[in-house]
């Protein structure tokens, strides 16, 4: 307290020996902190610390009334709060399931073996037609060897195209073809029974599905989307006789390939007749 009654005396000096120019208004606060710091050790509290502060303001001319400046007590700045810690958010993970060696698979049910058709090239494309023709409710077919001669001429022309002129004419036919850029020589059996199976039969059923029964398909509805299902389970049709022969690339595909024709007497695909000739699946065993 004697050095504040000190400071101010000294104020007082200065404010009478020197001109009335400018007035200074200074405010002595005294502020007293008290801090206690408590250690393990320590049994005795750290002593008072005394802070003075001073604030001046200067009065623009005209002066104008005192005025008083309140200053709130300073004390040391607290320390910077720890930054809260960020929330990390864990999705939950399912739980892992033990782990057991893997059995090996177990052989698939009714596997055909690599080459289901065997037997003569005659016995494996009657097998193909009378499966089919059996679950639309159609009697066998027999092999004719004269028509499986003409369809031996026709595909030995390697030229994808119709020919039924051939002796008096008079019957219905069939063509199909697969090529590949590998080996297809051991492939003979295989590409016939799948052009009988695969192209004409199941390429061709699902598009007769709302037809069964009428006279005649719809007239907007192209041939070739049901003709060779048709003739192969065609009823009036009693017997066939077919040919497969390889071709050189670039004549009936881009690639060499085994070319199918097959030959039936009598013919199908007649106007009128599809209601009694092309009867409703049975549901028989897939072949």
């Amino acid at each position: 307290m004697k050095s504040s009654l000190f400071l101010l005396a000294a104020s007082a000096m200065l404010a009478s020996a020197s001109p009335l120019k400018k007035r200074w208004i200074q405010t002595d606060w005294v502020t007293e902190l008290v801090t206690v710091t408590v250690t393990e050790d320590l049994p005795k509290p750290t002593a008072a610390v005394f802070v003075e502060t001073k604030k001046v303001t200067s009065a623009p001319p005209p002066p104008p009334a005192p005025t008083t400046t309140k200053a709130k007590p300073t004390t040391p700045p607290p320390p910077p709060p720890a930054p809260k810690p960020t929330p990390v958010v864990v999705k939950p993970q399912p739980k892992p399931k033990p782990t057991t060696p893997a059995a090996p698979p177990a052989p698939p049910k009714n596997t055909p073996p690599a080459n289901p058709d065997s037997g003569s090239y005659e016995d494996v494309m009657l097998k193909h037609h009378n499966a089919h023709r059996a679950n639309h409710s159609a009697s066998a077919l027999e092999w004719d060897s004269t028509l499986a001669q003409y369809a031996a001429n026709t595909a030995n022309t390697c030229v994808f195209e119709h020919d039924m002129n051939q002796g008096t004419g008079g019957y219905g036919q069939n063509l199909a073809s697969s090529g590949s850029s590998g080996d297809i020589d051991s492939l003979k059996l295989q590409t016939a029974a799948d052009g009988v199976t695969k192209q004409w039969y199941y390429g061709e059923v699902g598009n007769y599905a709302n037809f069964y029964g009428m006279e005649n398909p719809p007239s907007n509805v192209p041939l070739g989307d049901y003709g060779h299902f048709t003739q192969l389970v065609w009823k009036d049709s009693t017997k066939v006789g077919c040919a497969t022969v390889k071709c050189a690339a670039g004549t009936v595909l881009s690639l060499q390939s085994w070319y199918t024709v097959c030959n039936y007497k009598g013919p199908g695909n007649f106007g009128g007749r599809y209601g009694t000739n092309v009867g409703k699946p049975l549901g028989m065993a897939a072949i």
